[in-house]
């Protein structure tokens, strides 16, 4: 469990890059653990909100998101700067990059992204490379290139052809697919199933430890308890509790 204090924040493209000192266990969150907010006073009716660190740096975490799109944010928006924030965590099963997985593609809808942006700093840092595919309906929903490190391969697609393919992600994809050693994706489970599809043309069939994947449901506890959760998973299609066993699954379990 942990608390938190507002540090910094800033409007970035369409959504609030926010900043946050954190003072929590010893160790520090994997990319793809969330953590649980509290929107609003102790005695508040509504469950926690889940957040995911688009960028972990030490006691810092910032978290990206819509105000106008996820009421977290929302209500983040109106706290200042210095506001001590209810927050717990990390939970779950975060992303796992190998030594030898040099690199990494990362592809998403822009609206489920922040937990993958905090794999691009470790991934940088130790002599890897980062590719980032995303979607969104318009080009006021990416992530702005000038929040990404300047390392960075960056690839848009939008709905309405304001920026990047306007056919989607197909054009980019199959040659991305090739030179990756590792995707980790984050969007719908239709997202996630066309992406399947995309590595069984492009590589072959989809293997094992090749691709990871958030599980695209709600996340309210954190322990498992409310069982908001449950996802179909593994080739039994058992139902696992995806704050508990993930959120992050092999992609050959999330979308079999």
């Amino acid at each position: 469990m942990a608390g938190a204090v507002i540090v910094h924040r800033q409007e970035l493209g369409g959504g609030l890059w926010m900043q946050v000192s954190w003072q929590g266990q010893a160790g520090s969150p994997q990319a793809g653990q969330f953590f649980l907010l509290r929107c609003g006073n102790d005695w508040s009716r509504y469950l926690r909100r889940s957040l995911f660190p688009a960028n972990i740096d030490g006691p810092t975490l910032t978290f990206w998101g819509d105000p106008a799109r996820d009421d977290a944010f929302a209500w983040l928006n109106g706290q200042p700067d210095g506001a001590r924030l209810d927050l717990l965590g990390p939970f779950g099963r975060g992303f796992s990059v190998q030594h030898q997985q040099q690199r990494l593609l990362l592809v998403a809808q822009a609206h489920r992204v922040a937990a993958l942006l905090a794999l691009m700093g470790p991934q940088l840092g130790r002599g890897g490379h980062v590719g980032l595919l995303l979607e969104a309906p318009t080009a006021a929903d990416l992530v702005p290139p000038s929040a990404l490190p300047p390392a960075v391969e960056y690839y848009t697609a939008t709905e309405d052809g304001t920026a990047g393919e306007a056919d989607g992600l197909a054009a980019v994809l199959p040659r991305a697919l090739q030179w990756a050693d590792l995707l980790c994706a984050a969007g719908s489970l239709d997202f996630l199933h066309g992406l399947r599809r995309h590595v069984d043309e492009a590589r072959y069939g989809l293997r094992s430890g090749f691709a990871q994947a958030l599980a695209p449901v709600p996340l309210l506890c954190g322990v498992g308890a409310c069982l908001a959760c449950l996802v179909a998973s593994g080739s039994d299609r058992g139902r696992h509790r995806a704050c508990v066993r993930g959120p992050v699954f092999d992609l050959t379990e999330l979308a079999a």
